[in-house]
C-alpha cells in the first residue's frame, strides 16, 4: 500500500511539472518566426522598460536608432528616432505632438507616442548592423536571426518549453 502511495505521489509530481512547463510565466522580448510563431530568440524583461534597436539603413547606409518603451500592458511604444538621412523610408519631419530637431548632422524626433502590440522586423541580407540594446548591452541580432527572413517582435510571456525552443540573447 505504501508503494502505491509513493508511486501515485511521484506520478502527480511529474504531471504537475510537465503541465507547468507549458504555462507562460516569464515576460520577455521575443522574436517569433513570422509564419509559424515559434520562438526563435528571446531576452527576459527586467525592471528596465526602455530598449533600442540600432540598424544600418539598407538604402542610404547610415545608422538609425529607434528607442522604445514597454507599456504597463506590455505593448511597445516608439518614443524617439535618430537618423542621418531623409532618404527612402525615413520621416522628413515630426508628426502631431512630436518634436523634430536637427543637431550636428543628425535628425531627432522625440515625444513619439505610437503604440504597437508587436511589429515585424526584416533582417536584411547585407553586411550591415542590426542590434538590440537593453540594460547597457548591445546584442548583435544577426547572430540569432536568419538574414533575409522576417520576424514578429513583441513582449510576451514565455513558458519553460518556449524558452528551451528559442535562443536566449547572450552577452558575448
Amino acid at each position: 500500500m505504501k508503494k502505491r502511495t509513493i508511486l501515485s505521489f511521484g506520478v502527480i509530481m511529474i504531471s504537475i511539472f510537465l503541465i507547468s512547463a507549458f504555462i507562460p510565466y516569464k515576460w520577455s522580448f521575443v522574436f517569433f518566426e513570422q509564419r509559424t510563431t515559434h520562438t526563435v530568440a528571446y531576452l527576459p524583461l527586467q525592471n528596465e522598460k526602455s530598449f533600442q534597436i540600432r540598424y544600418t539603413h539598407s538604402i542610404h547606409l547610415s545608422d538609425v536608432l529607434e528607442t522604445y518603451t514597454v507599456s504597463k500592458r506590455h505593448n511597445i511604444q516608439l518614443s524617439s528616432l535618430e537618423y542621418e538621412d531623409f532618404a527612402i523610408g525615413m520621416p522628413s519631419g515630426a508628426g502631431k505632438g512630436e518634436n523634430f530637431v536637427e543637431k550636428e548632422g543628425k535628425y531627432y524626433i522625440t515625444n513619439m507616442s505610437q503604440v504597437f502590440p508587436s511589429f515585424d522586423l526584416h533582417v536584411g541580407d547585407i553586411e550591415r548592423d542590426l542590434a538590440f540594446r537593453y540594460v547597457d548591452y548591445e546584442y548583435n541580432l544577426k547572430n540569432y536571426l536568419t538574414r533575409g527572413e522576417t520576424y514578429t517582435f513583441q513582449v510576451a510571456r514565455l513558458s519553460l518549453v518556449d524558452q528551451l525552443k528559442g535562443a536566449r540573447l547572450r552577452e558575448r
